[in-house]
């Protein structure tokens, strides 16, 4: 669990609310029509701008800033320079034995180790482990962009439902009775589309930006690791360049 996203979102939105309370009452910032321009408008806008299945993949890549699922650093390096110990000490095709736990841990690592038993070229296996790092790239971005597009249109869809309180309001000057719901929509899809941009949206696109670039330096260091041990490197020359792309510090 993420404890900076749960308490930093969680204590926005709950400061917003204890605002909210104290200021008077809180019904008042319930709007039915409201809501539906805000997030029925700006969930459907998102969804015309990209494919269904992107769209859905994005949205449910939330869970990733609650509850991330990157490696822990220093595991990591323990695990690929004890790889690299042993094929150094018993010989590249004697992966093979744990070939299973390579993919259990990441499947692109389980490529990479499959592609060097097997015996192809680091110049090949490079190629083919750039191509994957771009498609997984190409993945990650668009989970972003979806948050990102999320976050420009709800604040649109504000100012749109702020037209049509306007307008209905003008419409019905004759009637007082009518002037505080057509008020209460042009208020309240403002501060809805504002609240939901910068209390949801961009902290979710700023996470996940952050763990776009810390899920593709795991998988670069398994590229490193595969060089390592096909030029036969002493371990603790891998350990260092390791620790150095994580920023961690290893112990002698």
């Amino acid at each position: 669990m993420d404890i900076a996203t749960l308490v930093g979102m969680g204590g926005a939105w709950l400061l917003i609310i204890i605002s909210i309370i104290i200021g008077g009452s809180p019904m008042a910032f319930v709007n039915a029509p409201s809501l539906l321009i805000v997030v029925g408008g700006g969930m459907a806008a998102a969804l015309a701008s990209f494919p269904m299945k992107d769209f859905i993949s994005g949205v449910k890549a939330v869970g990733k800033v609650f509850k991330p699922t990157t490696p822990d650093p220093m595991e990591t390096i323990d695990f690929l320079v004890e790889t690299m110990k042993k094929a150094r000490k018993e010989g590249i095709l004697s992966l093979e034995a744990d070939i299973d736990k390579y993919y259990e841990k990441d499947r692109l690592l389980g490529d990479i180790m499959r592609m060097l038993i097997d015996g192809q070229d680091i110049e090949e296996i490079e190629s083919n482990v750039e191509n994957a790092l771009a498609q997984i790239d190409q993945r990650l971005s668009t989970e972003v962009n979806v948050w990102d597009s999320l976050g420009e249109l709800f604040p649109a869809l504000g100012m749109i439902g702020t037209l049509i309180g306007l307008i209905q309001m003008l419409q019905n000057l004759s009637d007082p009775a009518a002037l505080g719901p057509g008020m209460a929509v042009a208020m309240i899809t403002t501060l809805y589309g504002a609240v939901l941009a910068n209390v949801l949206c961009i902290p979710i696109v700023k996470k996940l930006k952050y763990y776009k670039d810390v899920e593709l330096m795991f998988k670069e260091s398994y590229l490193i690791t595969a060089k390592a041990i096909e030029k036969g490197l002493n371990p603790n020359s891998l350990q260092q360049k390791l620790a150095a792309l994580y920023g961690v510090e290893v112990g002698e």
